[in-house]
């Protein structure tokens, strides 16, 4: 029996082998990819032949594809490995298969032995790798680990040759002499830069005034000046004077046929306290601080788009388009009501039978897009803290590499006082934008660096910082705590405290960043909860079951439960900004139902913002940012409020049309294909984070700068290589989470709350902590006057740290 030595980790998973990979925790991030045991892959004749039975076709076929390596190394690698399990093999001769016994013997032996002892007794069995090979397999599957995303770099390069760019190598008067400063005008640097960057060939006056050289490679531009003329009187000094950089017009991009997928850049820093076993005065506790970046396709052709930059006119700028207009209050009303539907029928006992007639997924322009896989290549890890000014700019400048950039030469005839003619060499530089996205704290950083320079090399030119959805979803969410949450009424019925105490959720906390997944799942089933009460109070039943009853009677059920939803959100829900529209509390209000229709209100814009993102609807998501500016702004989130701004003046003013939609369409990430599966971009570059903690955990007293390297970089290879073994093999690896029933929570909160009557208007009611809440008060709060001051003075800071703007 022929064993494929890659054919391993995956088995741990799919045979439900926990403990034998959770017990490697002394040993390398290796244990967890070849801990052995048997594969079954038999010998035939598809096994190839040069890797010696060692590897089977499949896993062979995934590392050449991934890895981008050549044959010969492979096989080389594959020979020694094989080198070196060849005597245990033939010692085992007669022992096709291996018994059960000695499959529980091993099994035994990983729950009472350490690393090195598991190894030395598997590897006699033929069942793994030595931890030497097993590193050098890593570092193969390490090697060229980025090489998927230079290709997708290349391809972008070749549809760069009009887009945006900086001219470097311009000549400065004191090349020559100060009393030439009046010729710069002469030298033609426009006409020069309309020569290079027009669609058609130049025409021949220009070619007589300016000497084409030719493509030539991406490199760092030097002002090169040769004499054009005998005489010697005119000094070259290019040393002394760096070279200008002169922004020039960009052009319309890709003008052909060609098809243009874009991809997106997504980081964010990785901290981990690593505890010595031994903490002595030399052995304290280390801080690791490291950035992890990864790489993603766009699933969306944007090649019918223009790159042209928009020209900005600061006065121009319309700001009612920040704010949320009528057809925006319309839109969502309108989707609310689709997902307050979709709850009837899947949380209300009685009405699962109409789940066919309600609507899955709220379609959009680019849903089939959405539904596919999105590709992904981790593109490893950088031992630099993002904290550190220098070390964020070697953070830059590392993924420079990625920017799609082809550079282009002239020779510009320059004429020097005297009449002398000097030859300088001119480099244009194209490239195409790639987003760069992260949260408000990397984007923040992110922008300042670029704006520190305004010379287009210097400032790593072709990066535009984008802010993510889910940090801005915790965001959200304490916005939400600072206003209903409260650990000081307990006493007050129908509170998010108080519910909270009767279901009895002691892991949701006050401070939402700490258990962000416990308090989004509270507040989404309190929403839920708050939806089926009112819906009781609008029926005039008491119970969930009567509810049930009431609408299964009629003829049209579904349509009553639609007609029961609309009442409801045009009742109790509010979320609009009318400006001039606050109202001072009067005594006829009803603090306890307003407080309910608040709670209700808020919550149904935060499932209505993640159902978008599940979606991967761009245009639902920049719709609830526009919500977000007033609400961020009423609950003075500085930070947060200017990037709700930003990202609207980045799609409606700053971003050409190309460059705007990718942001908008590319920020999320579908990891196993379907409609309804995308989360957020930054959501992802967390499970990527938790992946490498987890090994960089395994790597016990190992953790080494290669060690951590060594693991970020074979993160993509591994997958691809599981995925592969689950396709060749049938095994089915779910990582869908298994959640318990929430129907008996669901049902006390709905109990509590209709016993209460929250949603009945009592005039004078109010609670101890909140006396004085209305719904939908924060956005009738907003100055309009002075938001719109802010914007003003926003608008200068934001255009001068643009790109598109120098």
């Amino acid at each position: 029996m022929y064993r494929c030595k890659l054919c391993v980790a995956p088995v741990l998973q799919s045979q439900g082998r926990k403990q034998l990979a959770s017990l490697t925790s002394a040993s390398c991030v290796a244990e967890l990819v070849d801990l052995a045991c048997e594969s079954g892959t038999a010998k035939t004749e598809s096994t190839q032949t040069y890797a010696s039975g060692y590897l089977c076709n499949k896993c062979f076929n995934s590392i050449a594809k991934y890895s981008g390596l050549k044959e010969e190394l492979l096989y080389k690698l594959s020979k020694v490995h094989h080198s070196s399990s060849s005597a245990s093999s033939s010692s085992g001769a007669g022992t096709s298969e291996i018994s059960q016994g000695t499959k529980r013997k091993a099994d035994a032996a990983l729950q009472e032995a350490n690393a090195v002892k598991v190894y030395s007794r598997l590897q006699k069995l033929g069942l793994c790798l030595s931890i030497t090979n097993t590193l050098k397999l890593l570092d193969v599957l390490g090697t060229n680990h980025d090489h998927i995303v230079m290709g997708w770099v290349k391809e972008l390069s070749k549809l760069t040759t009009t887009s945006h760019g900086f001219i470097t190598g311009l000549p400065t008067a004191k090349m020559f002499n100060d009393s030439v400063s009046s010729t710069y005008s002469s030298f033609g640097v426009d006409s020069l830069a309309e020569n290079l960057y027009a669609s058609t060939p130049p025409s021949s006056s220009s070619l007589s005034e300016y000497s084409f050289v030719g493509n030539i490679s991406p490199i760092t531009p030097e002002v090169s000046c040769v004499s054009s003329d005998e005489s010697d009187d005119i000094p070259s000094e290019p040393s002394e004077y760096p070279p200008q950089s002169t922004p020039v017009p960009a052009g319309i991009g890709n003008e052909g046929n060609e098809e243009w997928y874009g991809f997106r850049l997504v980081g964010d820093n990785v901290d981990k306290n690593v505890k010595p076993r031994d903490m002595r005065l030399n052995s304290q506790t280390t801080s690791l601080h490291y950035f992890h970046t990864y790489a993603v396709k766009d699933r969306i052709c944007f090649s019918h788009l223009s790159t042209d930059p928009i020209e900005i006119v600061q006065d121009s700028i319309n700001f009612e388009m920040f704010y949320p207009t009528v057809g925006d209050n319309t839109q969502l009303v309108s989707n609310l009501e689709t997902l307050v539907a979709r709850m009837f029928v899947q949380r209300i006992p009685g009405l699962q039978s109409l789940s066919a007639e309600a609507t899955p997924h709220i379609k959009h322009l680019y849903s089939k897009q959405m539904a596919l896989k999105s590709e992904v290549v981790p593109l490893g890890v950088m031992l630099k803290n993002e904290n550190v000014l220098g070390d964020m700019i070697n953070i830059l400048d590392g993924l420079h590499q990625y920017i799609p950039t082809t550079t282009t030469s002239q020779t510009l005839d320059v004429c020097a006082e005297g009449g002398h003619t000097r030859a300088v060499e001119v480099k244009l530089h194209n490239f195409s934008y790639i987003p760069l996205g992260g949260d408000q704290l990397t984007i923040a950083r992110i922008r300042g660096i670029l704006s520190n320079s305004d010379n287009g090399e210097e400032r790593l030119e072709g990066f535009v910082p984008v802010i993510e959805d889910w940090h801005t979803k915790m965001c959200f969410m304490e916005v939400i705590w600072k206003r209903l949450y409260s650990s000081c009424s307990g006493m007050d019925t129908g509170t998010l405290f108080q519910l909270r105490n009767v279901i009895n959720r002691r892991n949701v906390i006050t401070d939402v960043s700490k258990d962000l997944t416990a308090c989004e799942e509270f507040m989404q089933l309190a929403t839920i909860a708050h939806v089926v009460s009112a819906a009781i109070h609008i029926a005039g039943v008491t119970n969930m079951s009567e509810l049930s009853s009431k609408i299964m009677s009629t003829d049209k059920p579904m349509a009553a439960v639609k007609s029961l939803v609309k009442t409801l959100i045009s009742e109790m829900v509010r979320i609009e900004y009318i400006a001039g529209t606050s109202e001072s509390a009067c005594p006829s209000i009803d603090s306890v139902q307003e407080y309910a229709k608040e709670t209700l209100s808020l919550g149904l814009l935060l499932l209505e913002f993640k159902d978008g993102i599940r979606e991967g609807d761009g245009n639902r998501v920049l719709r609830c940012w526009k919500y977000f500016l007033l609400f961020f702004r009423a609950t003075k989130h500085k930070n947060y409020c200017i990037e709700a701004f930003n990202i609207q003046m980045q799609y409606y003013y700053i971003l050409p049309k190309r460059y705007a939609e990718q942001m908008l369409w590319g920020r999320f990430i579908n990891s196993e294909g379907g409609p309804g599966h995308n989360i957020p971009a930054d959501l992802h570059m967390e499970h990527l984070n938790k992946l490498l903690k987890g090994t960089i955990c395994h790597l016990g007293a190992n953790k080494t700068p290669q060690a951590i390297i060594r693991a970020g970089k074979a993160l993509g290879a591994l997958k691809y290589i599981l995925e592969e073994f689950d396709r060749s093999t049938g095994v089915w690896v779910t990582t869908n989470h298994t959640t318990r029933s929430e129907a008996e929570d669901l049902m006390k909160m709905v109990t509590e709350l209709s016993q209460n009557k929250v949603f009945s208007h009592k005039p004078g009611r109010k609670h101890q902590i909140f006396p004085s809440i209305q719904c939908n008060k924060l956005l009738e709060s907003i100055n309009q006057k002075k938001l719109d001051l802010w914007m003003t003075q926003k608008v200068g800071e934001i255009l001068k740290l643009s790109p598109f703007s120098h």
